[in-house]
């Protein structure tokens, strides 16, 4: 027990160490240390004196730098749809049959992945609210990622217990060459995600896994879900076809349908055999890019996303209206897509501030939108 316990600490003292080198890489969100640091992380903006000037060393201002090329996420349609996911997982919680999972989809680049997490995050804080704070050895939300080699399910369950700290570190090469013998980890993965309460499992980059891949696993995630009453959504691009092909296949549905036709005929009820759809098996949330058309709502919407991002711009010389502007030379050269548009606006503000222009123009627009193409 004391050496499980050192390996732990460990193991938590080089995640922290990795959020105060590299705050933003994605690996720590992984792992409990760096999802709760996630879940509390408040990311405020530099803070500019009325008035004022930039100063010498404004453009080498490491805090300001970073601050732009992050930039929280703003509100867009697709976040009306946060509240409602959350909203299922407190309603599973409170209930003991009936259970939906839930997916994400869409094409890539269209800000799933930051739907994934704002719903995880949101409910883990509404969670804690609710049990007056914090708790000891609870964990609400668990997070993780298809893993690389989707196929055995045991390593599913290598990346929730790589989440809960359950897999021991390697000490040597050696163990690092012979983890592809990975032990089973079910019994205490199920034990820690019943104790520690867990509410909400999120699961990302669902693309990796073919259907087959998922139906090997889709009855461990029933369990988890039937037993513990866990919330499950799914994300990634192809994820509501992927998951309906793998419950065809996990539960043999298409032959239950063929029973019910045969059934009903020979009752006089003739009935063509229909698999099931996707949303009849479970609620998906559909992304797709940001329109800019002529429907005054489209365009009234594509620049509500503009004026979030230039209020939490913190720059010396922004121009009013500064990206709204430009919103249809925006809109044309990221295609309405979440995630190049954010990289544009954080890329032009980087610029921005190097050049000691402190505005994005199209200068800035054009500079950014070359390394976006290159």
């Amino acid at each position: 027990m004391k050496a499980s316990v050192e390996l732990r600490d460990k193991r938590e003292a080089r995640l922290r160490q990795q959020l105060r080198d590299t705050p933003m890489r994605p690996l720590p969100l992984f792992q409990l240390t760096g999802w709760t640091h996630f879940v509390d992380e408040e990311v405020e903006p530099p803070v500019l004196a009325a008035g004022s000037s930039p100063a010498e060393d404004r453009k080498t201002d490491e805090q300001a730098i970073a601050y732009h090329r992050h930039l929280r996420m703003v509100p867009t349609d697709a976040m009306t749809h946060m509240q409602m996911v959350v909203e299922a997982v407190h309603r599973n919680s409170g209930s003991r049959e009936g259970l939906m999972d839930h997916v994400i989809d869409g094409p890539a680049g269209t800000g799933k992945t930051c739907l994934l997490r704002a719903i995880g995050r949101t409910a883990q804080q509404e969670i804690e609210a609710a049990m007056g704070g914090r708790r000891q050895n609870t964990i609400p939300v668990v997070h993780i990622t298809t893993p690389a080699d989707p196929e055995p399910r045991v390593n599913w369950l290598w990346e929730i217990g790589s989440y809960l700290g359950l897999n021991p570190e390697p000490k040597n090469l050696v163990e690092v060459l012979e983890m592809r013998k990975h032990q089973d980890v079910t019994l205490p993965v199920n034990y820690v995600l019943e104790t520690a309460q867990t509410r909400l499992l999120l699961i990302d980059d669902i693309n990796r896994a073919s259907p087959q891949h998922l139906a090997n696993v889709l009855p461990y995630f029933d369990y988890l879900r039937d037993k513990l009453g866990i919330s499950i959504v799914f994300c990634g691009t192809g994820a509501s076809h992927r998951l309906h092909q793998a419950r065809i296949l996990a539960g043999e549905l298409t032959r239950v349908s063929e029973e019910n036709r045969v059934r009903l005929e020979r009752a006089g009820q003739p009935a063509q055999p229909v698999s099931p759809s996707p949303t009849a098996l479970l609620p998906v949330t559909w992304l797709h890019p940001l329109p800019l058309g002529t429907k005054r709502e489209e365009q009234e919407m594509f620049r509500r996303v503009l004026a979030s991002f230039e209020a939490d711009l913190s720059l010396y010389r922004l121009e009013e209206n500064a990206l709204s502007k430009h919103a249809a030379t925006l809109h044309q050269r990221t295609g309405g897509y979440f995630k190049a548009l954010t990289y544009v606006i954080s890329t032009a503000a980087v610029i921005a501030i190097r050049s000691g222009s402190e505005n994005i123009t199209m200068k800035e627009i054009d500079a950014a939108t070359a390394q976006l193409s290159t």
